[in-house]
């Protein structure tokens, strides 16, 4: 999947969450652990994103694009 803002074709993708936690900790075992707390699976390679959970005082939750502040830059991603 790309994670382009739909808004301004900015790049979300901040990439693949077990890369991430094995540049950290150097270690496949804890990687693999980590990355598991985030619903990632050999099978299902989650990647974390750039957008962000905007919670108002009052009213539904939402996310924009760090760049444009365009609402829901990721239409039909799950957050």
């Amino acid at each position: 999947m790309e994670y382009i803002c739909r808004h301004c074709g900015a790049d979300l993708d901040q990439g693949d969450v077990f890369d991430f936690f094995m540049k950290e900790y150097g270690d496949k075992k804890k990687a693999l652990e980590n990355a598991g707390h985030y619903g990632w699976t050999p099978t299902n390679r989650v990647h974390f994103k750039r957008s962000l959970i905007i919670q108002p005082s009052e009213g539904p939750q939402y996310v924009i694009c760090p760049d444009c502040e365009g609402i829901d830059p990721l239409l039909g991603d799950d957050r």
